[in-house]
This record gives structure tokens, sequence and C-alpha cells, in this order.
């Protein structure tokens, strides 16, 4: 058995799906590809793949991964090929190579993901006032608010999973975000907009998100997730939290 890493990209129509529908998506494109899929055990059987961290709907995302159980192997540049071949309307196939069967899952690996929030050129957005922001958020020790469930108020402490936040470009307004993710959650986009940015998304110009990087802690080192060295060595996670 084999076990496949896929790098793709979701834009353009593709970034109006939601995340089963991607999902779908993903498993009719590997059906399309003609690779040797493994499948689930029982009745309904299912395609075995693991996805990564979600993106939202309307989000761009410059990298993606989906890891992949193949019953024989072939090689990586002939799947490569039927990928790049078979690759539907805005999911564009990146690359491919393959990780060792143990290897965890992408969703039980602490991450580091990267984006980048862009405006429209001639929006009328303060980049000296967003800045001036981001650096009061930044110095915080802390920040508790509060997530509504179907059931309950859940606080949360956000401020531990923003690790930076920058204007790289003022027109039009460019701002990158470096956020943590671990088992416990993450920031959300919308706490991003209103806590980071200081901005209140019922009447701001909204901006375009992108997700431009994932980065995976193996071994207490974030690494590239195509990094094959790295994915040989078993991962183990810190004492501590690496993001405080």
């Amino acid at each position: 058995m084999i076990k496949m890493r896929l790098r793709y990209s979701k834009e353009e129509e593709a970034c109006l799906l939601s995340h089963h529908e991607v999902q779908a998506a993903l498993v009719r494109w590997l059906r399309r590809s003609n690779l040797p899929l493994v499948y689930s055990e029982g009745f309904n059987q299912r395609v075995r793949i693991e996805t990564g961290i979600p993106t939202g709907v309307g989000m761009v995302s410059l990298q993606e991964y989906v890891d992949v159980l193949l019953d024989t192997w072939s090689p990586v540049s002939d799947r490569a090929n039927a990928l790049e071949r078979t690759a539907p309307p805005g999911l564009k196939f990146l690359s491919a190579v393959d990780i060792p069967v143990a290897a965890p899952s992408l969703m039980a690996q602490p991450m580091i993901l990267r984006y980048e929030y862009t405006w429209p050129r001639g929006v009328d957005a303060d980049a000296d006032q967003m800045k001036a922001h981001m650096a009061s958020f930044l110095a915080l020790p802390t920040l508790v608010v509060e997530r509504e469930n179907s059931k309950s108020h859940a606080p949360k402490d956000i401020r531990k999973y923003v690790l930076t936040a920058r204007v790289a470009a003022r027109n039009p307004l460019r701002v990158h975000v470096g956020v943590f993710f671990d088992q416990s959650g993450t920031i959300r986009m919308d706490e991003v907009i209103k806590h980071i940015f200081g901005l209140d998304a019922k009447v701001a110009p909204m901006p375009v998100i992108t997700r431009q990087s994932v980065l995976l802690n193996m071994s207490g080192v974030f690494v590239d997730p195509m990094d094959l060295p790295a994915q040989a060595v078993s991962p183990r996670r810190p004492k501590n939290s690496q993001h405080n």
C-alpha cells in the first residue's frame, strides 16, 4: 500500500465550493485519473483520503493538501501526469510525493498557516490605522472572545493563535497574517478582521482572502508538507506550546 500526498490549488469557481463539495470534487478527480485507489470496507465503500484544514467558502488557496491511499505502486511522474490531465476547473495540480503509510494525518499535526488579505485598489482603507491596531493586538498577552455554537457560549483565547500580522503593501492594501493551528483550534477569519484589523465586517469593504502557505510541525520543526526527509521522522508533540 502506498500513501501519496497531493498538493493542489483552489481558485476561480472552486472557491465557491464548501468543504464537502471540495472533497467530492477530489474523489471524482482521483477516479478520473485511474489511480489504483484504496476503498474503505463495508457496504458503503468510500475512497480513503485525508484532507488538511479546509478553507472557507470564497477563499482562494494556493496550497491545499490531500493524502491518498493507493493499492499498488507506480512512478510518481506517471501519477502526476494523470492528475494534471484530469484536474477539474478551479483545482490545479501542483505536485505529488509518496510519504510513509504510518505518517500522521494532516489534521493531526500542529501547523502554521499564512494568509494574505487584499482590498481592491481605490478602496478607502486606512493602512496606518490598521497597522496601529495590529500592533496593539500583538502586544496583548491574551484576548478571550466568546464563540457561539448551537448550545452554548464558549470562551476562547484567540491571541495565542496569531504569530504575525503586517502590512505588505498599501495600494492596493495587502496584509499578511500568520496563524497557528493545533487540536485546540485556531483563530477564525472573521475574528482576524474584527480583532486584528479593527474593522466592522458589517460595514467595512471585505478583502479577498488567500491562503499562501502551510507548514507542518514535524519533530518540533515546522517544514513544508512535501518535505520527504521530514516525513520519514516520526513526529513528536512539543512538551510546551510553541506559539505562546
